[in-house]
């Protein structure tokens, strides 16, 4: 009996002890350290894919941010490129401008140039002025002023076509295409004018050549046509000459103007040598000072 009794009594402490081990489904230690291997198995994987998730979101970060500076620097570069090829299109058109500025300066001084010559070479021929050195001198030395001008444009033009050709077939500068294709005939033609120019020039050199000559022995048939006191000898010949003269009232008007023009333009033309002159004293004088 005492035996019964002491192995209830050691059964009934092992009851109570175990029982501080059950929860309240009354599961054993054994299977509660079974579902916590479980959990932690399963936690371990959760944090093995939320490690792999974070590097695979620093991964593509890095990716991205490395193609978004890519963007950035080639939309940098790409406005740097259009700023310079903008500034180019504004130095190129500033130059064309500044070629059809000059180009239509020299048109226009040689069209004045070869109006005022004919003209001059007109009344020569019809007897209403004479022409004088200092005239064809003056028209010579605005010649080649003029021609010098054209020289340095016409040099100038393919390499301001080069410019324009290099910008590429989306500028607006290339639709002015007629003109890149007429300039090189209009230039040939302008320097034709100035050959013509040339050779009338000279033509009125020879003319103001011979008449100086006439006038030089003009006075001096005069000066032995006349006698001790001044007079003509055949004073009967230069009265008939007198009489013979019918008044033409028009034709004297427009001799006058004519005569008025043509002075006119002489002192315009004689301005402009004195101008030239003193332009190029000056540009002497500013060489001069460099050297020193």
């Amino acid at each position: 009996k005492e035996l019964t009794r002491e192995r209830a009594l050691n059964e009934h402490q092992l009851l109570t002890r175990t029982g501080i081990y059950k929860d309240i489904n009354y599961k054993s230690l054994r299977q509660q350290l079974y579902e916590l291997k479980l959990k932690t198995h399963t936690l371990r994987n959760d944090l093995v894919s939320v490690r792999r998730m974070q590097q695979s979101l620093q991964v593509n970060f890095k990716t991205d941010l490395q193609d978004a500076n890519k963007k950035i620097e080639n939309q940098i570069y790409r406005l740097h490129q259009m700023e310079i090829r903008s500034v180019q299109c504004r130095t190129i058109e500033n130059e064309l401008d500044l070629y059809v500025i000059n180009s239509t300066k020299i048109d226009r001084d040689l069209e004045d140039l070869e109006a005022s010559v004919e003209e001059l070479q007109n009344d020569v021929k019809s007897k209403h002025c004479y022409v004088t050195m200092n005239d064809v001198e003056s028209f010579a030395l605005v010649l080649s002023t003029i021609s010098r001008s054209l020289v340095d444009l016409k040099a100038s033009f393919p390499v301001l076509r080069e410019k324009i050709c290099s910008l590429g077939p989306q500028s607006t500068l290339n639709d002015d295409q007629k003109f890149l294709h007429e300039e090189p005939e209009r230039l040939d033609y302008t320097i034709k004018k100035c050959k013509r120019l040339t050779t009338m020039l000279y033509q009125l050199k020879r003319l103001a050549v011979s008449q100086e000559q006439k006038i030089v022995s003009t006075k001096t048939q005069r000066r032995f046509s006349l006698g001790s006191n001044g007079k003509s000898v055949d004073r009967k010949r230069l009265l008939e000459q007198i009489e013979s003269i019918t008044q033409n009232s028009d034709g004297r008007i427009k001799a006058i103007e004519k005569a008025e023009k043509l002075r006119d333009r002489r002192l315009n033309y004689a301005n402009q040598l004195d101008t030239l002159k003193q332009m190029k004293y000056t540009a002497e004088q500013v060489i001069q000072s460099r050297r020193k």
